[in-house]
């Protein structure tokens, strides 16, 4: 069949390409360690082939599931090929391809239960049984897994494994807004966008009771990451890798490279922090604000104290592989001296733990020991172990050091050098849990979460002191809101896209947009007010103003500044009264180019004679034609005198000759109730709709 020549196709293509990447993974194997392969950060780094496929819910009684082992083939080789096309060809991520397996996986159980084992046999059916499965148990991220599923079934489209198209689309919504369209006539102007997004005004004004007193230093190390997450706005991933040598300092240089200092004397200075985006993976530094500077600094400082006792366990642990502690291996240790290692209370649960561990002691110490409980005076003696029986058992239950690397695989951080390190068990706040302190971890992305309300069971700072929503429901921020919530300050503060990707570490300018959650009335208050003028006078004097203090930015604020650093104020302030007339008004904002100056054929060519300029008897008008002639004739005489002769001068002065002219005449007219138009013979810069051509558009 073609079908099955196109499967054999597909898979023999991608594993070619696969097996040319040197990824050392064997493309037979069950279990693929993409540590070296997908860039990601986390501690889970295996791509899994097995048929048997835990679920989350209840599974139906009619369904039988498949036994513990590797997917047949050649369904097997199908779902490795996928994962190496999506891989090559979209360029996504662990979780995204790890999800992927999954949905293969499940869609396996329905060809088993139809005893059928290659994806050649797949159809629409089998996708939609595998949507009522999930439905059937109740499964969460319904969406996504039915968004992943349409992907496979276009890819088999697309390939031509399947002997006729699938044509799967599964019409489920999602429960995220993000997804939603609703009209504007039906939004309320003042409701803010996306506002489940953003922290709450209780929950921002909880977590400074909590920053500004922690129960202890472990708590205190979260909070000091957190406050890290708020003041630089990062993905949460990147503030959990922030080096430890991260704060930067750089003096501000003038033209003449000398250090500037203010009017007190002191040296003006930026102040960053250096990380790693985890989008692009490029060392960056993030420059604070000034009102974010205090916060960082003393979640940094904190930080490197806090974490000292850590770090130096770590970095002995790095300098000496294979060992956890100093002790030699031959060396007789007491359950007293490893009780505070391993975070034990008493040393009666530390001989139930070695011993549920397969770890038996040397000798009996009688000289210490501990009564079971007040109650019962039964009592238990100290012990001796073999420090190396200890370690070979630790050594088994040591975690992975989770390093950062790039994505061609070299370790960037090791853990060591990361800024926030705990002990682990550091954080187990909710029930009194060991804390193993010769086991050293960066902290994890879920830590945070927990600590935020956002992830179920776990206790939060908020409910560690009784703080709750104003509505007294728990509060629940997630550590992506901080990042949405400085955004949306920066898009009302008035920052252009530019900046707000710059401070926000973004290199896709479109990615804005989804982290402004702005209501529809802060949106157009900046339009409404440049459409709010009474007058040309207002429009003309709010544009010099905002020239002047650089809060309108464009060509002609940047000229204006220019002339006034190098010829002074008042050649600056001639050069405005002559250019910073052309305010062109729009519903969208408002546009500083003076089109009279830029060949422009369309708009504001009024004093080259457009046949569409002319007088009324408005007040003040004949007062600024007048100021305008003055300044006109001011500059024209400056640049007649001008030794220098600039490349296009003469194509300037003809203009100025030409306005001034115009000027004059239009100074000799006397305005009455009836507009009079200056230049009858002029240029129709307007065609009326009778001479246009049809658009193409």
């Amino acid at each position: 069949m073609k079908s099955n020549q196109h499967l054999e196709d597909f898979v023999n293509a991608e594993k070619r390409f696969f097996c040319s990447l040197n990824t050392k993974i064997d493309w037979d194997s069950e279990r693929w360690n993409v540590e070296d392969w997908l860039f990601h950060r986390g501690k889970d780094k295996y791509l899994v082939f097995n048929a048997a496929l835990r679920f989350s819910g209840k599974v139906p009684n009619k369904l039988i599931l498949p036994k513990k082992g590797k997917l047949p083939h050649p369904y097997i080789d199908f779902v490795k090929a996928i994962v190496v096309y999506f891989k090559r060809t979209k360029e996504i991520g662990y979780v995204a391809l790890r999800n992927c397996v999954i949905e293969c996986r499940r869609l396996y159980i329905i060809l088993y239960n139809r005893r059928e084992q290659s994806p050649a046999q797949l159809t629409r059916w089998h996708f939609e049984e595998a949507i009522l499965l999930l439905k059937e148990i109740g499964y969460k991220n319904l969406f996504d897994a039915a968004t992943c599923l349409k992907t496979i079934a276009d890819l088999i489209d697309l390939k031509k494994i399947a002997p006729s198209p699938i044509d799967f689309n599964h019409g489920i919504k999602s429960g995220n807004k993000y997804y939603h369209y609703d009209s504007i006539k039906s939004t309320d102007i003042d409701e803010r966008s996306g506002n489940d997004k953003l922290p709450s005004f209780e929950a921002l004004k909880a977590y400074a009771v909590c920053t500004n007193n922690p129960i202890d230093e472990n708590e205190e190390i979260l909070l000091r990451t957190i406050d890290l997450l708020i003041a630089m706005g990062l993905r949460g991933n990147e503030v959990t890798f922030i080096p430890y040598d991260c704060w930067v300092e750089e003096s501000l240089i003038d033209k003449k490279g000398k250090k500037v200092k203010d009017l007190h004397g002191n040296l003006l200075v930026n102040v960053g922090i250096r990380y790693y985006a985890e989008k692009q993976f490029q060392p960056r530094t993030h420059w604070l604000a000034n009102q974010d500077i205090p916060l960082a600094k003393r979640a940094v400082n904190r930080l490197k104290l806090l974490t000292a006792e850590a770090r130096e366990a770590l970095l002995w642990q790095e300098a000496n592989s294979c060992k956890i502690w100093k002790f030699d291996k031959q060396e007789l240790i007491s359950d007293v001296q490893m009780k505070t290692l391993l975070g034990f209370n008493r040393i009666i649960y530390l001989q139930g733990y070695l011993r549920r561990h397969g770890v038996t002691s040397v000798k009996t110490d009688k000289s210490y020991f501990e009564y079971r409980s007040e109650k019962s005076r039964d009592v238990f003696y100290s012990k001796i172990y073999r420090a190396g029986d200890v370690e070979d058992f630790l050594l088994s239950i040591k975690p992975d050091a989770i390093n950062l690397k790039s994505k061609d695989g070299q370790i960037v951080l090791k853990t060591s050098e990361i800024l926030p390190l705990r002990f682990q068990g550091a954080f187990r706040f909710k029930r009194k849990a060991n804390t193993f302190k010769v086991f050293v971890e960066s902290i994890p992305l879920q830590k945070i979460n927990g600590a935020l309300g956002s992830i179920p069971g776990a206790e939060s700072l908020f409910e560690r002191r009784n703080l709750t929503e104003a509505d007294g429901s728990k509060i629940k921020m997630t550590s992506h809101q901080p990042r949405h919530w400085r955004n949306t300050l920066y898009e009302l503060a008035g920052m252009s896209n530019v900046q707000q990707a710059l401070a926000m570490g973004r290199q896709n300018l479109t990615q804005n947009r989804s982290y402004q959650h702005t209501t529809i009335r802060e949106k157009t208050k900046l339009h409404q007010d440049f459409l709010g003028f009474d007058s040309v006078k207002d429009k003309v004097t709010f544009l010099r103003d905002g020239v002047r203090n650089k809060s309108i930015l464009g060509e002609i604020t940047e000229t204006y500044h220019h002339l006034k650093a190098k010829h002074g104020l008042e050649t600056a302030d001639t050069f405005l009264n002559t250019h910073g007339l052309a305010i062109h008004l729009t519903p969208f904002g408002g546009c500083t180019h003076d089109f009279s100056q830029s060949p422009c054929k369309k708009h504001l060519q009024c004093w080259n004679g457009c046949g569409h300029l002319h007088r009324t008897n408005a007040p003040g008008e004949t007062e600024r034609i007048k100021e305008q002639l003055r300044s006109s004739e001011s500059i024209l005489k400056k640049m007649k005198s001008d030794s220098t002769k600039p490349y296009g001068q003469d194509v300037w002065v003809k203009d100025l000759e030409m306005k001034i002219k115009n000027l004059k005449k239009a100074l000799k007219l006397n305005p009455s109730s009836t507009p009079i138009q200056l230049f009858p013979n002029g240029k129709e810069i307007t065609k009326p709709i009778s001479k246009r051509r049809n658009s193409s558009v």
